[in-house]
């Protein structure tokens, strides 16, 4: 089941807050992973091959979750921003980006990022993401980015990349 088919809290997420999709997703799927320090979220810049990232600061006080900020736009399914934080949710869980003892040597060491998504019921929008990525990825970046890296808005005009 879709996330946003029993959330009634991402109905009116027009403006897509990301801090609103991190705190559900955390009570929702991640409840048993302890916050350990302040977690962070944030549209970042508009990277063509990433959809988001985790960091710790150097002195561990913060995690900073990234996200591309593309996903900020209606046009992208809401199940690509729901799986990409919970992806960099499980990289929290798994001590990357967290100082939470780390479980494997690579953050993504035989697909443990698919196996734990599975696991904790994200299933259905990691596989839908994956598709709409694979599909339609490309083809929206072109359109909302011109050759000086600005991006367009809603209504076709030029705004500066965040």
């Amino acid at each position: 089941m879709l996330l946003t088919t029993i959330a009634p809290l991402f109905a009116a997420a027009y403006e897509r807050e990301p801090k609103l999709y991190l705190d559900a997703i955390w009570q929702w799927y991640f409840s048993d992973v302890p916050r350990v320090n302040d977690v962070q979220i944030a549209y970042c810049a508009p990277w063509k091959t990433r959809l988001g990232l985790i960091r710790l600061s150097l002195d561990e006080q913060i995690s900073f979750i990234g996200l591309n900020s593309l996903l900020q736009f209606l046009e992208i399914p809401e199940y690509v921003l729901i799986a990409t934080i919970a992806h960099e949710l499980v990289h929290y869980a798994h001590g990357f980006g967290s100082p939470l003892p780390k479980l494997y040597a690579y953050p993504h060491a035989g697909g443990v990022v698919e196996r734990e998504l599975e696991k904790r019921e994200l299933g259905v929008h990691m596989r839908c993401s994956t598709q709409w990525i694979d599909n339609e990825w490309f083809a929206f970046y072109d359109r909302y980015r011109t050759p000086t890296g600005e991006t367009k808005g809603a209504r076709g005009k030029l705004k500066p990349s965040s």
